[in-house]
């Protein structure tokens, strides 16, 4: 064995921890690193460093990637390292991706290499050397070959998939020790909303109420509306509330503003009005109920100065009121009190509700269940509009968007269950990957998770909260300048984009054999939807037999 090495990885399966060899069934030595990429996409390669002795400090560096027609520049090229949290759980778990210029070796590192492919680009093969240095010497390297199909997704601002994840901004403004809402906690969740924008969020999540989801986070969620009582009459101070939607707006993510709530309280129960009363001076709670007096007095004035303040803004088209977990007797009452005082309002559920009411829902987002071969729930049909749905069955009450709802929208969540898939610290991270394949296959527009940022104390030590699986509460971690991706957040990523493909491959089908292979790639995708036993070759075989149907795109 040579005293050093770069080991292809499988980008889908958790590395070895620092301080293990690979098993004896464990990569082997001289195999490059390989991908299959789309022009206009990021994909994700891994290397596995190891050491025969310990390394204080050894980097990696990139060259140019260079077909015979075209090259990638090294610039497109991004190197982290892959670091270890502790669960309890599964023990130490391989997860945050760290960007470092250097980093050790004990027996073995592992580095999360992404590339960006640019559009436009010309296919073919592409080959590259990755060196690894140290003390200022080469003492290992080996070759990059990524394979670039004739296919161009678009920007993440177009794409289809419609992501809705919930980020706390209170967590944000706690870890950086500044006033939420202020003009430093806006300073410091720039970085985090365009992280969001990046992987292709759609959805602002915006509180608009006093603690919309009770205690159930380290850091309850802010009201961003402050409500204000003055001899009687209410008055509304919507300034935090613009900023925010602004914010997101100035990133690319301006597809829809899900307000929450009018029914807080989830586990906890209760509907607290939180507002200034002008005359003594103080902010007060008051306990009510939807339909009480107090409620409806408080509730009646805000939703007539919102619906004035969203039109003149211009975003009430695309703004909802949202729910999370509601039973049916709840939103009912919801509802009926929306049709009475703000029709012009969308209506958001996250949880399963009966038929009967999905026609009063807008965006509905069900928890579903899975089978063995990926989707045991499939969107409810009167709501299907996706063209791979269109596609597969055409008889659907839905054979064009125009003839749907502007506004409808389906798609699934996991929370702190099902056990599998998911995207907890300790699932299988080919489970990420899935998810969105899991969307397509069930006819959902999308996929929704509670939590981007519900960090605990310590999230690098301590990463547990509350009765949640580890993990159930974050995507990313806090980082000095902003986010700290995970192996599980940059999955997903790369999940979308595949969803991306197939709705392009979806749209140029043209004979029966190509029905088949579209087919068979999705059911390759989604089987097995338990990480512990699905194949990872599974998704670049499926990616293999979509990309030559979507390359007809590239042809014409």
């Amino acid at each position: 064995m040579a005293d050093f090495s770069i080991i292809a990885w499988q980008p889908l399966v958790r590395p070895p921890l620092p301080g293990q060899r690979p098993g004896v069934q464990g990569p082997v030595e001289g195999v490059p690193l390989k991908g299959l990429a789309c022009r206009n996409q990021i994909i994700s390669l891994a290397a596995l460093i190891t050491a025969v002795k310990p390394v204080d400090s050894a980097k990696l560096v990139f060259s140019d990637l260079a077909s015979d027609k075209a090259r990638i520049p090294a610039t497109a090229i991004k190197a982290r390292l892959v670091g270890v949290v502790p669960t309890p759980e599964a023990g130490p778990v391989c997860d945050p991706l760290y960007s470092v210029e250097e980093f050790p070796i004990d027996k073995c590192a592992t580095v999360y290499v992404s590339i960006r492919i640019p559009p436009r680009v010309k296919p073919g093969k592409y080959q590259g050397i990755v060196a690894l240095a140290v003390g200022g010497d080469d003492v290992a390297a080996n070759t990059i070959e990524i394979e670039v199909a004739a296919v161009d997704l678009p920007n993440v601002c177009d794409w289809t998939f419609f992501l809705n994840v919930w980020m706390n901004p209170a967590a944000v403004a706690r870890w950086y020790g500044v006033e939420v809402w202020s003009d430093e906690h806006f300073r410091v969740l720039r970085p985090y909303v365009e992280d969001l924008a990046f992987h292709g969020q759609k959805t602002v999540v915006v509180p608009i109420c006093y603690r919309p989801w009770g205690n159930q986070t380290r850091d309850p969620y802010p009201n961003s509306i402050r409500w204000i009582r003055r001899k009687g009459c209410w008055e509304f101070d919507f300034t935090a509330f613009d900023r925010y939607v602004e914010l997101h707006h100035s990133c690319g993510i301006d597809r829809a503003i899900h307000c929450y709530t009018m029914v807080q309280g989830n586990k906890d129960g209760g509907n607290t009005i939180e507002f200034y009363d002008a005359h003594a001076g103080s902010t007060k709670l008051v306990e009510t109920a939807v339909g009480d007096e107090f409620y409806t007095q408080a509730w009646g004035a805000f939703l007539k100065s919102f619906v004035g303040h969203l039109s003149e803004k211009g975003w009430l088209e695309k703004t909802y009121v949202a729910f999370d977990e509601r039973d049916r007797e709840t939103m009912e009452a919801a509802i009926d009190f929306l049709d009475r005082y703000a029709p012009q309002l969308g209506v958001s559920l996250a949880g399963n509700i009966d038929a009967d009411l999905y026609s009063k829902i807008d965006d509905l987002s069900l928890h579903i269940e899975f089978n063995e071969k990926g989707v045991n729930q499939v969107a409810p049909s009167e709501r299907s509009v996706i063209g791979a749905v269109r596609l597969l069955d055409p008889r659907g009450p839905c054979p064009s968007s125009t003839q749907c709802p502007q506004r409808t929208l389906t798609t699934y969540y996991v929370c702190c269950g099902p056990e599998h898939p998911n995207t907890f610290l300790f699932s299988p991270l080919v489970e990420s990957r899935m998810l969105p394949w899991l969307a397509l296959q069930g006819g959902y527009d999308g996929f929704l998770r509670w939590s981007y940022n519900d960090w605990t104390d310590d999230p690098y030590t301590h990463p547990e909260w509350g009765l949640w699986p580890t993990g159930d509460t974050f995507f990313v971690y806090p980082g000095e300048n902003g986010p700290v991706s995970s192996l599980r957040w940059e999955q997903l990523l790369e999940g979308i984009a595949d969803y991306e493909l197939a709705l392009m491959a979806s749209a140029n089908i043209r004979t029966p054999e190509e029905v088949v292979d579209y087919e068979q790639a999705i059911a390759l995708a989604c089987r097995d939807v338990d990480g512990r036993i699905k194949s990872p070759g599974d998704i670049e075989l499926a990616r293999r037999l979509l990309i030559p149907i979507a390359e007809r795109q590239g042809r014409l």
